[in-house]
């Protein structure tokens, strides 16, 4: 049992926002129950029919995608996927996205009364902000953004951020405005270029690069902002295959440990994960390796 934000999670792993859908594929394979959350894919105020193909190619230990956020819309949404979610007797993340604040502030407001345990925030897509910056890179937009969904929000608010050089400003901004937590990491930027046509595989170009690959980014990125935030809670992810990953994870700071890539490979890895930690947790304190991070355990 892991307790974050006033929240009881029965395990500290959670489906990632995207590979999962909105959880009716996923549940085809495994028992959405046994998870300690799910994250819906993320959600905006109109419906996106997301990039052209091709969307996804696979690099080595990992995989490029350019979906683009498609999904139906808030409407159709809430009609058609959160009577399904809200169904699951585990908790249940709502990732909403949009291109400015009020969009966000209208997501809140129609999903506010949904017995969802947390709202997230995903800022590290192409949104853009004051004076055209992408809003997840500019700390006023971040500041300003949470600071009025607090206001509103019955839920407790987390912000999804990538692997931006000044993460910790970014961070701070979002704290500031009353932030509940932090999801690090979004996926970095990779490309792939077909040599012989000498252009890139993907129709868009660079895409999410995600896989086991991208773990040691993650980790690092994770223990750079726990050092700096010690009380904060972080949802962590990034190529998570196994429940040693897991552990890396919450030994560098992360309260709960999200599985993305992960379920596209196999279903079943976020049940083989929480089975094999159930063991180990037998043996070793979820509160001793979370500590880890703060006390400087490579010191």
């Amino acid at each position: 049992m892991v307790e974050v934000c006033g929240v009881k999670f029965k395990n500290p792993i959670i489906i990632a926002s995207g590979p999962g859908g909105n959880g009716k594929e996923l549940a085809k394979y495994i028992d959405l129950n046994k998870l300690g959350g799910f994250t819906a894919k993320t959600v905006t105020p109109d419906e996106k029919e997301g990039n052209p193909p091709p969307r996804i190619v696979n690099v080595k230990s990992g995989i490029i995608n350019s979906i683009g956020l498609q999904n139906p819309g808030i409407e159709k949404f809430i009609k058609n996927d959160l009577p399904f979610l809200e169904n699951l007797d585990t908790n249940v993340i709502l990732s909403i996205g949009g291109d400015k604040k009020s969009d966000y502030i209208k997501l809140i407001e129609s999903l506010n009364n949904s017995s969802a345990a947390f709202f997230e925030l995903n800022l590290s897509c192409p949104n853009v902000g004051k004076n055209g910056i992408p809003l997840g890179i500019d700390e006023i937009a971040i500041l300003d953004l949470v600071k009025e969904a607090k206001k509103i929000s019955k839920k407790p608010i987390f912000i999804k951020l990538g692997v931006e050089t000044f993460l910790e400003d970014l961070v701070e901004a979002a704290v500031k405005g009353g932030a509940d937590g932090v999801t690090l990491i979004n996926s970095p930027k990779g490309l792939k270029i077909d040599i012989n046509k000498k252009k890139p595989i993907l129709k868009k170009g660079v895409g999410g690069f995600s896989g086991p690959a991208i773990k040691p980014i993650a980790l690092a990125t994770i223990f750079r902002i726990r050092k700096k935030f010690k009380k904060l809670t972080i949802i962590g992810m990034g190529g998570v295959f196994s429940y040693e990953d897991a552990i890396e994870f919450i030994m560098a700071g992360a309260n709960l440990v999200g599985v993305g890539s992960g379920v596209m490979a196999d279903p079943e890895i976020p049940i083989k994960i929480i089975d094999d930690l159930d063991k180990y947790f037998k043996r070793v304190n979820y509160e001793d390796i979370l500590s880890c991070a703060v006390e400087g355990f490579y010191v």
